[in-house]
C-alpha cells in the first residue's frame, strides 16, 4: 500500500496542476504492474475525467469501481463515487439515473452534512425529469429535512426588531461572473435608501469584476465565505434582519441550513432557484403571476409571493456583440438552436424537435453545450439522436466556447427546453434578437419561459402543449418578415420591458417587504 500511496501523492499532484495526462498515465501503469486496482486511485481517474469533460467515459469507470468495491468500508469515498455518478448521469441529460446515483449516495453517506449536499443534488437533477410527480419531489423535500433536524440545530428567540428602516439581507454564494449576478443588481442599486437598509452576505471565496461592482452599491457587505452555517447565522442574527432572502435554494454551494436558525423573522427564497427548498423554515418563495397562476403549488413547501410584473430583472455584464440580421436571409433555409445546459435535453424534447424540423422542410437544429467538445460526448449525442430518428444531416453540434454570444447570430428561432427551461439563456437570446419559442409547465421552474414572454408582450409564442410548441415554431419559421422585425426590435423591447426595468422591480418587491413588516402577509391565506 505504501507504493500505491506514492504513486497517488505523485498523481494528485499533477492532477492539481491540470497534467491530467500525466496524472492518469501514472495510476494506470501502477494498475498495470500490480494487476490490482486500488478505490482511491479509481476515484482519482474519475475526476481525471470529469476534469477532461470525458462524461460517458467517467460514468463507465465509475460503474465498473461501484461494482468491484461495492462491499468495501470506506462508505465515504463510495459515497463520493455514487456523487460523482450522479453529476456525470446529469451532464449527458440522463436525470432519472442521476437522482437515483446522488440518493444512493445519501445512503452511503456517513456525514449528515454531506448527505444535504447530496439530497440538494438529487434535488436539482429532479427538474429536468419529464412528468416528474409532486409526490417524489416532497419525499426528497422530507429527506432533507430529516437529516436537517439530525443536526441538531437551535433556532434563535423568535423577535420582531422595530428599525426605522428595514433591514433586509441577501445571502448568495453566487455573488461573481455567475446566473445569478445577473439578476441582483436591482437589490443593491435601485432600492429605496429612505425605507430600507440593504446587507447583503457573500459566501463565494472568489471574487471578480462582478463582485467587485456589486460591492460599490449602498448596502453593508459582510464577507462570509468560508464560515460554517452557524457563523453566518450569528452575523445576521447581530445585524438585526428585518428580511432575509435566500438566493441559492438547492444549487451548488447554497446555505439553506442557515434558515434553520431563524436568525431574520422573515426568510425568503428565490432568484438562484426554480423550486421549493421543502423548509418549514422558509416562509415564501419570491415568483410572480405568470410562474405561480395560484399562491400554493403541490411541489412546494412555501407560499408562492407573486410579484405583479415578473420575479426576475436582468441587468447583464456582458458585453452584448452587435446584432445581425436573420440568417435565413442568406441561407435559404430556418436554423432552430438551442444553447441551454444539455442535462435540460431531455429525449421528449428531442422528439418534439424531430416533429419540428419534419414539419418545416429544409430547416436546421444548431446544438451547443460543453459535453459536443469532446469526441466521445458528440459520439454519445449522436448515437442519442439516431435512436430517436433525429434527421442527422441536419443537426449541427458545437461545443462550448467563450464568444458564444456571437453565435446567436447563425440562430433564426431558439427552441427552448421544459419541464426545465432556459433562464439565463433564455434571456441572453431574447437580447441577441432571436425569439424563444417555449412550452409551459405545470410548477414554478417549469415557467420561466412563460415569465419571460409575457412580460415582453410576446404570448403567442407561449404554448400551452406539444402540439402547440410544434404549431407555434413552425408558423414562426414560416414568417421570414417577421424574423427580421424581431431581430431588431426585441432588444430593445428587452431594454423596455418590467424584466429590465429596476426601479419597477424593487417598487413590486419592496411593496412585498413592506407587506411582511405591517403584519399583512397571512402566510397561509395569502395577501391581506
Amino acid at each position: 500500500m505504501g507504493d500505491f500511496l506514492a504513486v497517488y501523492e505523485q498523481a494528485l499532484s499533477c492532477y492539481k496542476k491540470g497534467a491530467l495526462d500525466k496524472a492518469w498515465q501514472l495510476l494506470e501503469d501502477f494498475e498495470q504492474k500490480q494487476g490490482m486496482r486500488v478505490l482511491l486511485g479509481s476515484l482519482l481517474k474519475a475526476y481525471i475525467l470529469r476534469a477532461q469533460k470525458k462524461y460517458v467515459s467517467e460514468i463507465a469507470l465509475l460503474n465498473d469501481l461501484l461494482q468491484d468495491f461495492e462491499d468495501s468500508e470506506d462508505k465515504k469515498r463510495l459515497a463520493d463515487a455514487y456523487s460523482l455518478l450522479g453529476a456525470a448521469y446529469r451532464m449527458i441529460g440522463q436525470s432519472e439515473a442521476a437522482v437515483a446515483a446522488f440518493e444512493r449516495s445519501v445512503q452511503i453517506e456517513p456525514d449528515i452534512g454531506r448527505k444535504l449536499t447530496e439530497l440538494s443534488n438529487a434535488l436539482f437533477a429532479a427538474n429536468a425529469i419529464e412528468d416528474l410527480s409532486a409526490e417524489k419531489m416532497q419525499a426528497l423535500y422530507a429527506q432533507y429535512r430529516h437529516y436537517l433536524q439530525k443536526m441538531k440545530i437551535k433556532p434563535y428567540p423568535a423577535i420582531s426588531w422595530q428599525h426605522a428602516k428595514i433591514r433586509v439581507g441577501y445571502l448568495s454564494a453566487d455573488l461573481r461572473d455567475h446566473a445569478v449576478g445577473q439578476f441582483v443588481r436591482p437589490f443593491i442599486f435601485d432600492y429605496d435608501t429612505s425605507a430600507f437598509t440593504v446587507f447583503v452576505y457573500q459566501l463565494n471565496r472568489s471574487s471578480d469584476f462582478v463582485t467587485e461592482d456589486l460591492r460599490s452599491g449602498p448596502v453593508q457587505w459582510r464577507n462570509l465565505a468560508g464560515k460554517d452555517f452557524s457563523a453566518v447565522a450569528q452575523a445576521i442574527r447581530e445585524d438585526e434582519i428585518d428580511i432575509l432572502v435566500e438566493l441559492g435554494g438547492h444549487t451548488a454551494g447554497n446555505a439553506l441550513p442557515v434558515l434553520a436558525y431563524r436568525a431574520a423573522p422573515v426568510q425568503l427564497s428565490g432568484i438562484g432557484y426554480f423550486n421549493s427548498t421543502g423548509l418549514e423554515e422558509c416562509d415564501g418563495f419570491l415568483s410572480d403571476i405568470y410562474c405561480a397562476p395560484e399562491e400554493t403549488s403541490p411541489y412546494f413547501t412555501e407560499r408562492l409571493l407573486r410579484l405583479p410584473h415578473t420575479h426576475f430583472c436582468y441587468q447583464p455584464y456582458k458585453v452584448f456583440p452587435q446584432i445581425m440580421p436573420p440568417p435565413c436571409q442568406k441561407n435559404g433555409y430556418i436554423t432552430f438552436g438551442s444553447f441551454n445546459n444539455f442535462a435540460k435535453v431531455n429525449d421528449g424534447m428531442l422528439c418534439l424537435w424531430r416533429e419540428i424540423l419534419a414539419q418545416v422542410p429544409g430547416a436546421r437544429l444548431l446544438l451547443k453545450h460543453q459535453l459536443l467538445g469532446t469526441e466521445e460526448g458528440r459520439n454519445h449525442t449522436l448515437e442519442r439522436l439516431r435512436r430517436l430518428q433525429l434527421p442527422l444531416d441536419r443537426i449541427e453540434m458545437r461545443p462550448y466556447s467563450a464568444d458564444y454570444l456571437r453565435e446567436y447570430g447563425d440562430m433564426d428561432i431558439a427552441l427552448d427546453t421544459a419541464p426545465y427551461p432556459g433562464g439565463l439563456t433564455t434571456c441572453e437570446a431574447l437580447y441577441m434578437g432571436v425569439p424563444v419559442v417555449t412550452l409551459t409547465g405545470n410548477r414554478h421552474g417549469a415557467r420561466f419561459g412563460e415569465s419571460f414572454l409575457r412580460n415582453l408582450g410576446l404570448d403567442e409564442l407561449v404554448a400551452a402543449n406539444a402540439e402547440q410548441y410544434r404549431t407555434i415554431a413552425a408558423l414562426l419559421a414560416g414568417d421570414w418578415d417577421l424574423l427580421t422585425v424581431l431581430r431588431e426590435k426585441l432588444r430593445p423591447m428587452m431594454r423596455t420591458s418590467p424584466l429590465m426595468d429596476g426601479s419597477q422591480y424593487m417598487r413590486d418587491l419592496e411593496h412585498l417587504y413592506r407587506q411582511f413588516r405591517r403584519g399583512k402577509i397571512n402566510l397561509y391565506a395569502g395577501i391581506k
